[in-house]
């Protein structure tokens, strides 16, 4: 049965795809190149791979193939690690344009460019423009790319737009063709030495699907034949064997014994595929495509060497297919299999309306309105699910990955010092630092000095792989073997082998500085004004989350008299019920290190920043003290706090209370609430009732009825108005019509962040006191009677009540609540 499509129009209609097409490359190449620019410029980028892969396109670009020296000690190729011929050419382009910038830009243009010929496989495969412009736009918001493309620069994520040209130039069958086949296969084995095995799976699709057996032998044999020379020659020929192997150590020793496991032994890989969450990663390969690609299973399988590849791989990393580079190569069968199953499943639909049209019907107009029918459905269901996958995983703005990144003064103020290293002398550059100065013949990633002239570090950024109390440590030890002091600016050092001071130049701590005016109280953060010893004013803290959900304080201090010793911080995390969480005892900010209390001018505000640290609790409490001395907060001197600025007070008077902070559902931590939503909306009440000499109970909310078996959420205000006795408690009762307990609460006032003994409160400010009362589910219906009051838990004697409130019982009646049928 022949098959009728409508005619492509010559008008708008045709050239409009077309155009949006063009548009869509240019704003996705645009994007990601400003995008991974902003990323380079904001220091994300790493030492691995950034730093290696600049500094060995660098040394390409030089001369000295594939040197690069910021891996461990031995291993002075990129082919040790990854053989990648496409440097090379890219090396070229570099001589000219050198930068890390170039390879983004690069990167980027090229991961935009795959949507033509994925573009041009929907229309040869005559799925119509528009169609063919929902696949190349569902592949421009594939998470799994955009992951790629995101992750700094690697050659494999090229791979991607040269295979699906590659398959494309062998889908069309022409003489010509083949030799553009060619051209882009070599141009994808170019970018990684598994991308070999990919290109001889197509050979296999050659010769078995479309019975070119020639050419598909041929494909196989060079394909399959680089992949091999490549791994088990060149890379065992760099790193004295292949680095990666250790991932599949769980199979065997050698490559033949791994070989025999995986053919042997296939509750050993089904054990493995689990661990991986196969069903998970292929969710998140085919779900940007909306499934079509398991239409077209013998283009999908194509990916097999890779899926194997990532999964068999006791890596987690690897397993990943959203934020990594490692599916990158697996992604363009995903897409080309999922054109392919939309031309397949078009076919069948036109089959079926031609099947069940009758004879006599004359078609014209209907005809090819029904046949426009599935092309919409297609392009509806592609887009929808694109744009599903984007809002979960992808990177675009308000999407699932995505990121804002900022570049800030302190990132800025780099580049006056890394303009005085001389050109083309070695150097030993921290992680982040490593890629803004791997342009060079030599470079490592600090602590590793060798026979580095130079050090370059930002103290006050990430010491990885050292603690910073380590980083100081090493900083000093190499200052006496004879490093000086080059240049030192906002928390960066240059350090130079013999040369340069042993000063520190002022300008180096300005990175904690701040102004020096005493009557700012407030500049980003929550209010404190708490003092400590009468020496030291807290201004005003921020909580910050780190991308990871790390948390990290922001603490302003302001010295209100010159200090002699050298203080310390404590910052205690706390649970709600007043358990401690963490402690950065043993994880010092770093100002002290480097800017400690001793340096600080009168009046000058000081940053003291926490080191991120993750919380496994979704609730956290922060408090913040003051202590001098080795022992630490618990053997040391604590200042004491002659001003709490209104805030709670404990241990002993050492230790101000802070706010209570909440994790998101995106993993961001914000303020918790005072009074949380089950408290804020019960009726309130105006309670007037005295406890001894210095207690006020001035509120209570409650509901005003409840039921057998419930929990009864109470909310009290109360006041301190002078110096609390010891051991206060509270109790709650609830009683019945002949006055007998039915339930009860008795412990510490506890507000939203933690408990609160009476003697901590702020002088004259209310504290709340939130508590959940459990009924007995035997509890009658009827009315209920609600007290409350303070007693010594030690004695179990109570304060006596005073006020309209109070009972002669030495409680408060707080009111009566109503239980149910």
């Amino acid at each position: 049965m022949k098959l009728h499509y409508p005619a492509r129009p010559h008008s708008f209609i045709r050239t409009a795809p077309l155009a949006l097409l063009a548009l869509a490359v240019l704003l996705y190449a645009t994007y990601f190149s400003y995008l991974t620019i902003l990323r380079y410029q904001a220091f994300e980028s790493r030492a691995l791979d950034m730093g290696n892969l600049h500094q060995a396109i660098w040394n390409t670009a030089h001369g000295n193939w594939f040197r690069m020296t910021n891996q461990e000690a031995g291993l002075t190729s990129r082919l040790s690690m990854h053989v990648e011929p496409i440097l090379l050419p890219i090396a070229g382009l570099y001589r000219i344009f050198p930068g890390v910038e170039t390879l983004l830009i690069l990167q980027a243009t090229v991961v935009a460019l795959g949507a033509v010929p994925l573009f041009a496989l929907a229309r040869r495969l005559r799925l119509g423009d528009w169609t063919a412009l929902a696949f190349a736009a569902a592949y421009l918001l594939n998470p799994t790319v955009q992951a790629a493309n995101w992750l700094e620069f690697h050659p494999v994520t090229l791979a991607p737009t040269f295979l699906m040209a590659a398959f494309y130039f062998l889908a069309a069958r022409t003489p010509k063709s083949t030799w553009w086949f060619a051209f882009f296969a070599v141009l994808s084995a170019g970018c990684k030495e598994e991308i070999g095995l990919l290109v001889a799976m197509m050979g296999l699709y050659a010769a078995l699907i479309q019975h070119r057996r020639r050419l598909g032998l041929i494909t196989i044999v060079l394909g399959a034949g680089w992949s091999l020379l490549a791994v088990l020659g060149i890379q065992a020929a760099f790193a004295g064997g292949n680095i990666h192997w250790g991932r599949y150590a769980y199979l065997g020793e050698t490559t033949g014994a791994k070989v025999v496991s995986l053919l042997t032994r296939p509750a050993l890989v089904a054990a493995q595929l689990q661990a991986a969450n196969v069903g998970g990663y292929f969710f998140e390969l085919l779900l940007p495509v909306g499934f079509l690609s398991l239409l077209a299973p013998e283009i999908l399988l194509l990916a097999l060497p890779s899926l194997a590849i990532n999964l068999l791989a006791q890596f987690s990393p690897m397993h990943q297919v959203t934020t990594l580079i490692y599916a990158a190569p697996i992604l363009p069968f995903v897409m080309l299999s999922a054109v392919k199953g939309a031309a397949r499943l078009t076919r069948w639909i036109a089959r079926w309306e031609a099947q069940r049209r009758q004879p006599g019907d004359a078609g014209g107009k209907t005809a090819a309105t029904a046949s426009a029918i599935p092309s919409a459905v297609i392009v509806l269901w592609v887009l929808g699910f694109a744009l599903a996958g984007q809002r979960l995983y992808g990177y675009l703005p308000g999407s699932g990955n995505a990121v804002a990144l900022t570049v800030t003064d302190h990132n800025r103020r780099s580049q006056a010092v890394f303009d005085q290293l001389p050109p083309g002398a070695s150097v030993s550059a921290q992680d982040r630092l490593n890629p803004h100065v791997a342009g060079r013949p030599t470079v490592y990633i600090y602590p590793r000095v060798d026979d580095a002239d130079y050090v370059l570090l930002d103290v006050i950024g990430s010491a990885w792989p050292q603690h910073p109390n380590d980083l100081k440590k090493s900083v000093d030890e190499l200052r006496g073997q004879g490093f000086g002091i080059v240049a030192a600016d906002d928390g960066y050092l240059l350090l130079g082998k013999n040369t340069g001071s042993q000063t520190i130049a002022p300008q180096f701590y300005t990175a904690w500085q701040g102004s020096s005016d005493e009557s700012v109280t407030t500049t980003s953060g929550t209010p404190s004004g708490a003092v400590f010893g009468g020496v030291l004013r807290l201004d005003d803290y921020q909580v910050r989350s780190e991308r990871n959900g790390d948390m990290v304080v922001d603490l302003h201090w302001t010295a209100l008299e010159p200090i002699a010793e050298d203080l310390r911080f404590y910052l205690g995390y706390f649970a709600s019920k007043g358990q401690a969480l963490h402690d950065n005892i043993y994880y010092q900010p770093v100002s002290i290190l480097w800017y400690p209390t001793s340096m600080w001018p009168r009046g000058q505000r000081t940053l003291v920043q926490t080191l991120p640290w993750n919380l496994d609790e979704d609730q956290v409490t922060l408090g913040i003290g003051v202590f001098a001395g080795e022992e630490g907060w618990t053997g040391g001197t604590r200042l004491p706090v002659t001003d709490a600025g209104g805030l709670p007070v404990l241990e002993d008077g050492t230790l101000v209370r802070l706010g209570g902070f909440e994790r998101t559902v995106e993993g961001q931590w914000q303020p918790q609430a005072a009074v949380p939503p089950a408290y804020a909306t019960q009726p309130a009440q105006q309670i007037d009732a005295r406890f001894g000499d210095a207690i006020f109970l001035l509120e209570s909310s409650a509901p005003p009825s409840s039921r057998a078996g419930a929990t009864l959420p109470l909310h009290l205000r109360w006041k301190r108005t002078a110096a609390a006795p010891p051991n206060l408690s509270r109790f709650v009762h609830v009683l019945d019509a002949a006055g007998n307990k039915v339930a009860q609460v008795d412990g510490q006032v506890t507000d939203a962040f933690g408990p609160l003994p009476a003697a901590s409160w702020p002088d004259t400010m209310p504290v709340d006191d939130l508590m959940m009362i459990d009924l007995p589910v035997t509890l009658a219906p009827g009315e209920y009677t609600v007290i409350a009051g303070m007693y010594d838990w030690q004695t179990g004697e109570r304060l006596p009540a005073a006020g309209t409130a109070a009972r002669p019982d030495g409680a408060a009646q707080l009111g009566t609540i109503r239980i149910m049928e």
